[in-house]
Parts: structure tokens; sequence; C-alpha cells
């Protein structure tokens, strides 16, 4: 994200794929996407699957490591070109095949905001997750040619429209991410974000007219933590569409693992 915004298990690699199968029993199983290398700790994509082989949850996992070894700025250094993180590599995974056919999810982009970014409220260190809803060539293409701004129709409810109605377009753009919208939560007024330096925070993401993405804005601070969160995922009512949406998603540290499981769940059919 960047200034455009209306005020981004531990296992090891499996032969079997990307339905790799790690557990299974009568209730279902669970089983892996991709798993990527980010900051010397291994991040891992799965789902779990009921006994019918449907989506229950979605989500990627986190070594508390990674977010230990995210490096913060030093007195010398500056971010790169606006909307990047400033240092070095992010990751991209891919989520399992029963997701990407029966669900909104496709692939999830884990991306390290050293600086943070513009407006003022969120240059704390952290760390974007988007998860997208379009496949990663979509994404490539994502270029702010296309200016026009999500109808209104499909704000979600509880979110502030991603651009302001009479506001430059362009300034609101973000190539290869889209238009930003940001919970009504995040303002003191309207046009206002609240003062100080937020912790968390759902953003919905849109672009050439379709609802794109959805993710979680975490400062490191936060993580460091070891804080858990369940917030509702606020979708358009009508996307053009039809399959099944996410409707919650936690963020849960594993002390055993000393890691972090972000998942989505409570999939309920849209369009």
């Amino acid at each position: 994200m960047s200034k455009a915004i209306w005020t981004g298990i531990t296992v090891a690699a499996m032969g079997l794929g990307a339905l790799a199968v790690l557990a299974q029993n009568s209730q279902g199983q669970t089983v892996m996407g991709q798993t990527k290398t980010l900051f010397g700790g291994q991040v891992s994509s799965w789902a779990k699957l009921d006994a019918k082989g449907q989506v229950l949850e979605a989500g990627i996992t986190v070594p508390m490591s990674v977010v230990e070894k995210a490096p913060l700025p030093g007195p010398n250094d500056k971010p790169q070109a606006e909307g990047g993180a400033g240092f070095g590599p992010e990751a991209i995974l891919e989520f399992p095949a029963a997701v990407k056919k029966t669900t909104f999810l496709d692939h999830v982009q884990v991306w390290w905001e050293g600086f943070g970014h513009p407006p003022e409220r969120y240059l704390a260190p952290h760390f974007d997750f988007h998860f997208f809803g379009v496949s990663a060539a979509e994404v490539a293409k994502i270029d702010c040619k296309d200016l026009t701004p999500p109808a209104l129709e499909l704000t979600p409810k509880g979110y502030a429209p991603a651009v302001p109605p009479g506001a430059n377009a362009a300034e609101f753009c973000v190539p290869l991410m889209g238009f930003h919208g940001v919970p009504m939560s995040e303002f003191s007024a309207p046009g206002q974000l609240k003062p100080g330096l937020f912790d968390h925070v759902l953003i919905s993401g849109f672009y050439k007219g379709q609802y794109t993405f959805t993710e979680p804005m975490i400062t490191r601070e936060f993580l460091l933590k070891k804080q858990n969160l369940d917030l509702e995922v606020s979708r358009p009512a009508k996307t053009g569409r039809k399959t099944l949406y996410p409707t919650r998603f936690k963020l849960t540290y594993d002390a055993k693992a000393n890691a972090y499981h972000l998942a989505y769940s409570n999939f309920q059919a849209g369009e």
C-alpha cells in the first residue's frame, strides 16, 4: 500500500505438490499450497477441508522468526519507490487447488513495509498480507491505466469508498494492487483518519470494477506481542462473481510452533 489509501506450520517442501496431504481423519484433512523463504523463515500456505473436500479454512503460517528478523530502517536508509517495502523479498504463495477452484481466494502476497507508508497513521513498520481473489498474472496487469473508481455498490458494509466522491482517482490507485478501501472505524471524522499509529486493519481492494483482494495490515509491534485477532470480513453485496467468500479472518499465535496462523474461514456463497 501507499499514500493512495483513502485518507500486502513451518513445513518442508513435499513431493505431493500443491495438494500434499498433511493430516487426514474422518473429519477432513489439511492440504498444502506452497512454501517460500522470507527473512530466513519458511512461510507456507494451506487449507483445511472437511470430509467432503469442502474448504473450511484457507490461510498461511508465518514463523515468529520472520517477524523478528524483518529489518527495521537505519538512520541512513531510504524507502524504495512509493508502495515498495524498502527491504528485499516479498513472498507470493499459491493456495491449494481446492481453494482456488471453489472460493474467492487465489494466492497471497506477504509484503514487508519496513518504513510503513503514508498517510501518517500507517507509518509504523508492518506487514501487508494481500489475499488476492485474482491470479498473479492478473495482478501483474494492474498498472493503474484504468482509473475507473469502484462503484459505490462495491463498497463493503462499514467501509469508506476506496475513491472519495469527486476525488482524482489517479491519486488513489497503487500499481500491482489497485484501490484500497478502509473501514470507517479508522476515521475520527469524514475524510480524517484517527490520530496516532495503527496496529492492525483489514483492507478491501478493487480494480477495474472488481473486488480483488482482502488485506490484513498488521504492525511488527503488534505481532511481537503474540496476540490473536478474530475479525469479520465484510465484502460487497454484489461482486459479479459467483463463488464462496470468507466471512471471518483470524490471526492465531501458536506457542508450540512459535508461529502465527492467518486464516480465512466461514465461507458463504455470494455473487
